[in-house]
C-alpha cells in the first residue's frame, strides 16, 4: 500500500477510471439535469484515489457539495477498473459498504441515489448490468414467525393495548418490524428473531427471514447498506473470528461519519432496564421457571424503586450514580440473585438465557466496584425508571483495532468531520493515528 505523502505514478486502469470520472459529472450528468459542481467532481477523485490507495480519506464535505454521487461514482468506477496489480486488487465483484448514522439518507441512497445512478451508466452503456443494493440490519430487526405466533397466542385472552394489538397482527404480512407502527418495545424484543436459532424449529422451511438472508448474500450485489453498529459488530465478529455479519468488501464508505464515535461507545458499552429484566422472567417462564421468574421480577422491581428513589432525574438528562448504603445493598442483592439463579438452573435452561442472566449480573457489579475502563451514569426510559449505563473510555483503541487495522480502504465523510483547520480532533475520537493509512480533504 502506498502512504497518503507518496507519489506512485498512475496506472494505465487507474488513469481510465478517473476520466470516465470526468466524463459522468462534466458531460452525462448534466445532461441529465444535474449541474456541474467543481467541488463534488474534485472530491470524488479524491476518493477514487484514497480506495485504489487503499488509504482512508477523511473527507469534509459541507452541504450541497453532493457527497452522495462523490462516492458512489467512485466506488463504482474502483470495482470497474480494478485489475489485480500484486496482491491488492482482484477480479472478483466484492460489494462495497455504505455505513450511516440515519434511516433516513439509507432509504434515499437505496431508492434514489442508486436507482438513477444505475439508469444514467445503464443508458450510457457505462456498465453492462443494473446497479444491486440491499439493506443490512440485525435480527432484532425482523420477526421470527415461530416466536410471533406464540405471542399472538398468549395474548388471545388478555387485555392488551388495541393500538399495539394490530401492530403485532400485522406482523403476520410485514417481517420488517421497522415497517411497522405502533409496535411496543416489549413485544419487538420477543418476537424478534433470536441470536440462535433452534436446530428443530417447525417455521425453517417457510420462515421469511431466512429468505431475506439468502437474497442479500446472492451474488450480483453492488452495494450493502447499513447503520454504523451493524457495520461495527460485523468489524467486531470478523476480529474475534466468528463469522461476518456483511458480505466480504474491499471498499467502505463512513457517511455521517461524525456519528461512529456515539456508535462505538454504544457497541462498547453495557446497560440495563426494566425492559431487560421483564424478557428475562418471560424467557424463564418458557423454560418452566416460573416460580424463579416470579421472584426475580419481585425483587428487581425493588431495586429500580430504590435507585429511582435515591436520585433526581431531570428532562431526562444523563446522571451520576450516587452509591448511598442504600443503592449499594440494592446491588448486591439484585446482582447476587441473577448469578444464583444463573447457577441453579443450569442444567435445565438454555446457555443464552444463563449468558443474560450473567450479563446483567455484571453491569451491577461495575456500579457496586467502579473501576477505569467505564464511565458510569444512569438514564430514564419511557416508563421513568432508571436504566444503568457503562459506557466505555476505549472508543478510540477499539475502531482502530476493529476497523483501521484490517487493510480495508475507506472513505469517511461528512460536513462537520473538520475542527478549525484542521482534522486532529476528528482523528483522536476515530483512532486514527499517524501510523494509519490517512488522507485528509476539506470540500467547502
Amino acid at each position: 500500500m502506498r502512504d497518503a505523502d507518496k507519489t506512485v505514478p498512475m496506472g494505465w486502469h487507474q488513469k481510465k477510471a478517473h476520466e470516465e470520472v470526468d466524463h459522468i459529472f462534466q458531460e452525462l450528468m448534466p445532461k441529465h439535469g444535474l449541474t456541474v459542481r467543481e467541488e463534488q467532481l474534485r472530491l470524488s477523485h479524491e476518493m477514487l484515489d484514497a480506495l485504489w490507495g487503499n488509504q482512508i480519506a477523511l473527507c469534509d464535505a459541507g452541504v450541497g457539495i453532493g457527497k452522495t454521487y462523490a462516492y458512489l461514482v467512485a466506488c463504482i468506477m474502483k470495482e470497474k477498473y480494478a485489475k489485480q496489480v500484486g496482491n491488492l486488487f482482484r477480479t472478483e465483484n466484492y460489494p462495497a459498504v455504505i455505513s450511516t448514522s440515519s434511516i433516513a439518507l439509507q432509504e434515499a441512497i437505496l431508492q434514489e441515489y442508486i436507482p438513477f445512478q444505475s439508469r444514467l451508466l445503464m443508458k450510457e452503456k457505462l456498465i453492462c448490468r443494473p446497479l444491486k443494493a440491499v439493506v443490512r440490519k440485525g435480527k432484532e430487526h425482523f420477526v421470527c414467525d415461530s416466536r410471533l405466533n406464540q405471542r399472538i397466542a398468549s395474548i388471545q385472552d388478555k387485555k392488551k393495548n388495541g393500538n399495539q394489538k394490530k401492530a403485532l397482527l400485522a406482523l403476520r404480512t410485514c417481517y420488517d418490524m421497522d415497517q411497522v407502527h405502533g409496535l411496543s418495545g416489549f413485544d419487538r424484543r420477543l418476537v424478534c428473531v433470536p441470536k440462535f436459532c433452534p436446530k428443530n424449529c417447525t417455521e425453517r422451511e417457510t420462515c421469511r427471514y431466512r429468505r431475506y438472508m439468502k437474497r442479500v448474500k446472492s451474488t450480483g450485489i453492488h452495494f450493502q447498506i447499513c447503520n454504523h453498529n451493524y457495520l461495527l459488530a460485523d468489524a467486531s465478529h470478523r476480529t474475534k473470528g466468528y463469522n461476518p455479519l456483511l458480505s466480504d468488501y474491499r471498499a467502505l464508505v463512513i457517511d455521517e461519519a461524525h456519528k461512529l464515535p456515539e456508535a462505538a461507545v454504544q457497541m462498547c458499552g453495557k446497560t440495563l432496564c426494566s425492559d431487560d429484566i421483564l424478557e428475562i422472567c418471560y424467557l424463564l417462564e418458557k423454560e418452566h421457571q416460573g416460580i424463579r421468574a416470579r421472584h426475580l421480577k419481585a425483587e428487581m422491581k425493588k431495586l429500580f424503586q430504590v435507585i429511582a428513589e435515591n436520585h433526581s432525574f431531570e428532562n431526562g438528562q444523563r446522571i451520576a450514580f450516587r452509591q448511598t448504603e442504600e443503592c449499594i445493598s440494592i446491588l448486591k442483592e439484585s446482582a447476587a440473585l441473577l448469578f444464583e439463579i444463573g447457577r441453579r438452573c443450569k442444567g435445565s435452561i438454555s446457555k443464552w438465557i444463563r449468558n443474560r442472566l450473567e450479563e446483567a449480573g455484571i453491569v451491577l457489579c461495575y456500579f457496586l466496584v467502579p473501576g477505569r475502563k467505564y464511565v458510569l451514569y444512569l438514564e430514564q426510559d419511557t416508563e421513568r425508571l432508571p436504566v444503568f449505563c457503562a459506557t466505555s473510555r476505549e472508543v478510540p483503541a477499539y475502531l482502530q483495532k476493529v476497523l483501521w487495522n484490517q487493510g480495508i480502504p475507506a472513505i469517511l465523510t461528512s460536513g462537520t468531520l473538520k475542527a478549525g483547520n484542521g482534522f486532529m480532533r476528528t482523528r483522536q475520537m476515530l483512532g486514527l493515528n499517524e501510523k494509519n493509512r490517512k488522507k485528509q480533504s476539506g470540500v467547502q
